[in-house]
C-alpha cells in the first residue's frame, strides 16, 4: 500500500504499547481488516474498533469460553427475573424490544474492560492503547457499578463511612472478585449462582472457629452483612420509554437510604442463613408500560426485596453494639409496614413476621 499522508495515520501516544505483547502482533489480529490490501478503504473492511470475544479468543480461548456466557457478557440475570415475573421475551415481543432498547447497552466486551471505558459511559481509552490485564477500578469497575457499589465502598454516601476493606487495606475490586469476573464457565441466572463468587469466609476463615460468642451463635443463621453492614441505598422504581427524539430513557425515584434484615430468599448449602440483608430493586408492575400493558403478568412471583451484599462493611455497627441492638428492634427488620401494598404478595417470602425476641439477662 502506498505511504499514508500524516493525517491518515494512527498515532499511539503511549509507546509502551509497542513493547507489549499485544503491540507486537500487529493490528489485524485484534481489529480485523486486511493488511495485504493496497487501498485504505479495502484494508479497513470488516474492521473492529472494539475488540470482542471473537478476536480475543484467538489467543485467550480459555478465558473467552467462560466469559462468553458470564453475567458481564449476557443478559441472563435480567431475562431470568423478567421471565420469573411472567414476561414474554420471545423475539419480536414488546418486552424483547424494551430489553434491547434499555438493557443490552449495559453489558460489555473485553475491550471495554481492559482497554477503554464502556461505551454506555462515553467510551475513551483508559491508558492510551495499553491493554490492562486488570481493569481500572475507577474507569471500569466503579464506572459501571458506581451508583450503589462504588459509592458505598468508597464512602461517597453522605455521613456513611467507606468500607473497611478500602480504608484499612485499599483493596481494589479484583482483590475479592478477580476469579469471578469472567464467569465460571456455567450459565447462571444470578451472581450468587456463580461457583467462583466470593464469600466473606474465603478470607475470614477464623470466624468459623474463633472464640467470639456472637460468631459461634450466629455463623450458620446470619449472613455476615447482617451484623457488619451499615445503611445502604435502595432504588424503588424504574420506568423506561422512548423520548420525542427517539432516544431510550430511564426514570426512577430518588435513591432511599436504609438498612433492612429479612428472610433469605436464596437458601443454599453456601448460603444457609435464615436472616440476610435485603435491598429493594428498581422494578414495578408498570416499569414497561410504555411498550404495552401488563407485560409482567406474574409480577408477584419474584420478590422486589432481594438478597444483597452491600459494600460498606464495618467492624462495629449500630446493630452489633449489643444483643438487643438487633433483638427486638423492629426498625431493622423488613415488615409488612415497609412494603407497598402493590408489592406485598411478591415479598411474602422475605418479610419477617416474628421479630427475634429481646435477650433477657439471667
Amino acid at each position: 500500500m502506498p505511504p499514508l499522508e500524516e493525517w491518515e495515520k494512527v498515532y499511539l501516544k503511549n509507546t509502551a504499547f509497542l513493547e507489549d505483547e499485544h503491540g507486537k502482533v500487529g493490528c489485524v489480529i485484534c481489529h480485523g481488516g486486511d493488511s495485504s490490501a493496497e487501498d485504505k478503504d479495502a484494508a479497513h473492511l470488516g474492521i473492529l474498533a472494539d475488540p470482542s470475544l471473537e478476536s480475543c479468543a484467538i489467543c485467550h480461548s480459555d478465558i473467552t469460553l467462560s466469559s462468553d456466557i458470564s453475567l458481564h457478557a449476557t443478559l441472563s440475570g435480567y431475562t431470568h427475573d423478567l421471565e420469573a415475573r411472567g414476561g414474554n421475551l420471545n423475539e419480536g415481543t414488546a418486552l424483547d424490544e424494551a430489553l434491547g432498547n434499555h438493557c443490552e447497552e449495559c453489558h460489555t466486551t473485553c475491550g471495554q474492560c481492559h482497554i477503554s471505558r464502556p461505551e454506555e459511559l462515553g467510551g475513551g481509552l483508559v491508558t492510551s492503547h495499553v491493554i490492562k490485564a486488570t481493569p481500572s477500578m475507577q474507569y471500569n469497575c466503579t464506572a459501571c457499578h458506581g451508583s450503589r457499589v462504588g459509592n458505598e465502598y468508597l464512602g461517597n454516601n453522605e455521613g456513611i463511612a467507606a468500607d473497611v476493606h478500602w480504608t484499612q487495606e485499599t483493596m481494589t475490586c479484583t482483590k475479592c472478585h478477580g476469579d469471578e469476573l469472567h464467569g465460571s464457565g456455567q450459565s447462571v441466572d444470578d451472581m450468587y449462582d456463580n461457583i467462583d463468587v466470593v464469600r466473606c469466609e474465603d478470607c475470614h476463615e477464623d470466624v468459623l472457629t474463633d472464640d467470639i460468642e456472637q460468631h459461634q451463635q450466629h455463623i450458620g443463621d446470619l449472613q455476615c452483612q447482617v451484623c457488619h453492614s451499615v445503611t445502604y441505598s435502595n432504588c424503588y422504581t424504574c420506568h423506561v420509554g422512548i423520548d420525542q427524539n427517539g432516544l431510550p430513557y430511564r426514570t426512577s425515584d430518588p435513591t432511599v437510604m436504609g438498612f433492612k434484615i429479612g428472610l433469605n430468599p436464596i437458601v443454599s448449602e453456601d448460603r444457609p442463613y435464615t436472616y440476610v440483608v435485603l435491598r429493594h430493586v428498581p422494578v414495578t408492575p408498570d416499569t414497561f408500560d410504555y411498550y404495552g400493558n401488563n407485560l409482567l403478568p406474574d409480577f408477584n412471583a419474584s420478590p422486589t426485596w432481594k438478597y444483597s451484599t452491600p459494600h460498606n462493611i464495618q467492624l462495629d455497627t449500630p446493630q452489633n453494639a449489643s444483643c438487643n441492638s438487633c433483638h427486638g428492634n423492629e426498625d431493622l427488620f423488613l415488615t409488612e409496614d415497609d412494603v407497598s401494598a402493590a408489592e406485598l404478595e411478591a415479598n411474602r417470602g422475605v418479610i419477617v413476621i416474628n421479630i427475634p425476641e429481646p435477650i433477657t439477662s439471667h
